[in-house]
């Protein structure tokens, strides 16, 4: 049962600012299905890719979407509602390879990150996989993740917790299993991925040597500052939405609390990592990002965190000052906002319900 809101330190501060100034949309591209994620990869810097939840990777170029697709792996993805293709990431090496990492669900409803080469909008045969890893789902459910390369070229996933059902307990607080985490890898050889030496439990003693940080509902962003190298996570639960600054073997509540409210019967949140910014989903929808904007075009927006809200339209921007976050307003879309990302020349891309692919210019 949820009992009263806790605090936590006083050291973590948020404050919501009103708008100081204002951002516009324009649309570019039309007739996305189901958008979930926005990308690009610096070697391709004319391009940028929408990721479709179905197993589409569009390609945008020339102020549209290119007549062939990046990738196409519909064919052996979970039919489930909000399963299928999560999250893709870019090698370093991609220039080289032209292959592209990918988290999705399987027609088993198991957990996959892998490797696929790109063939430009072909449909891929599940032979051609290489599989960084595989998490076998005790529950049929519709199971997210996110993937994301680190400024060091480390592979970071993002797994939800396990599914609730009668009788069945969390395990995002037990350091040994994968569920409920960040993981950091290294796939260098991505048949055989190895262990940072610096990840909390690489000798696997304690926790699995995998985990680099624990307590998370259901992971569905990553977003790496390349600047400084933070890091922050979308944790998308079922009441709270929250915003984490993910660092090395801290522990972010779940499943004793949910954001800033505990949950649990008893609850001790002694040694938990707050999120930097959270809110009810009840009240604004699911929290989509995010971005650490690194582009030329806005400098009022250089280092700062973007990310949306899906139902309440609006975009905003978090920047850090101390040990103070504040979020600040800075446009709103017409139709829920399903994706928002960047491009290798720092231009912010937003994708809505409607299939609609916008760029954020400042407004008039």
């Amino acid at each position: 049962m949820k009992l009263t809101a806790l605090l936590f330190s006083v050291l973590w501060c948020v404050t919501t600012a009103a708008a100081q100034e204002s951002f516009e949309l324009k649309p570019i591209a039309r007739g996305f299905e189901d958008p979930v994620a926005i990308t690009a990869v610096p070697s391709e810097p004319s391009k940028t890719f929408v990721v479709e939840r179905r197993g589409i990777v569009a390609i945008v170029e020339n102020g549209g979407r290119a007549k062939r697709d990046l990738l196409d792996i519909s064919a052996i993805l979970s039919p489930e509602e909000n399963a299928g293709l999560s999250s893709v990431a870019f090698p370093p090496h991609y220039a080289q390879t032209k292959e592209i990492y990918v988290a999705y669900t399987d027609k088993q409803g198991d957990t996959i990150v892998g490797r696929f080469p790109t063939k430009s909008g072909q449909t891929v045969d599940e032979d051609e996989l290489v599989v960084a890893l595989k998490v076998v789902q005790p529950y049929p459910h519709a199971h997210r993740s996110t993937i994301a390369f680190a400024p060091d070229n480390t592979l970071y996933i993002g797994l939800g917790d396990s599914p609730r059902k009668s009788g069945a307990s969390s395990l995002a607080q037990n350091p040994r299993s994968l569920f409920g985490k960040i993981l950091r890898i290294s796939v260098a050889d991505p048949a055989r991925y190895t262990i940072p030496n610096d990840n909390p439990f690489a000798k696997g003693s304690n926790g699995a040597a995998e985990v680099w940080a624990l307590g998370f509902q259901n992971p569905t962003s990553l977003s790496f500052d390349p600047a400084t190298k933070r890091v922050i996570a979308i944790d998308s639960g079922r009441e709270t939405q929250e915003l984490n600054l993910i660092e090395r073997a801290k522990n972010y509540g779940w499943n004793v609390a949910e954001g800033s409210v505990c949950v649990a019967a008893t609850c001790d949140m002694t040694g938990f990592s707050p999120p930097v910014y959270s809110y009810e989903a009840a009240a604004r929808g699911t929290a989509i990002g995010g971005s650490f904007y690194n582009g030329s075009s806005f400098p009022s927006l250089q280092g700062a965190y973007l990310f949306a809200d899906s139902h309440s339209k609006t975009i905003f921007k978090m920047t850090q000052r101390g040990s103070t976050w504040t979020t600040t307003e800075i446009g709103r879309a017409s139709f829920p906002i399903a994706a928002l990302g960047q491009g290798a020349k720092g231009d912010i891309y937003v994708a809505t319900s409607d299939g609609t692919l916008s760029v954020l210019e400042a407004g008039s």
